[in-house]
């Protein structure tokens, strides 16, 4: 479980974090710190999916369509960008779950 998890947590975060390099930023610093919360904020999210959907016994799709939103909400209300955070949380929480699924 330590392993689908931690693999688990590096592809979400970096999915999340690589879908950012074409964002502008009002400087490169800040771009830097947008892209390491998104990735800490994934990661985080594609590592607990697994143990929480086995520690509940309940099933790992909805697991990580409802982590995946429960935990992109409070990104999508500082940054106000709604949608595509809220959306890419949900989708990638799913996808974890689907992952989770197929693999236990």
């Amino acid at each position: 479980m330590l392993w689908f998890s931690l693999i688990a947590g590096l592809v979400f975060g970096s999915v999340s974090a690589g879908s950012m390099i074409k964002l502008e930023a009002p400087s490169p610093r800040q771009k830097r710190e947008a892209m390491a919360a998104a990735f800490l904020e994934r990661f985080v999210t594609g590592f607990v999916i697994g143990p929480v959907a086995r520690g509940l016994d309940a099933n790992g799709l909805l697991i990580g369509a409802l982590l995946g939103l429960a935990l992109s909400v409070p990104a999508a209300l500082m940054a106000r960008v709604y949608v595509p955070i809220i959306a890419l949380g949900t989708i990638g929480g799913l996808a974890v779950g689907l992952a989770y699924v197929l693999v236990y």
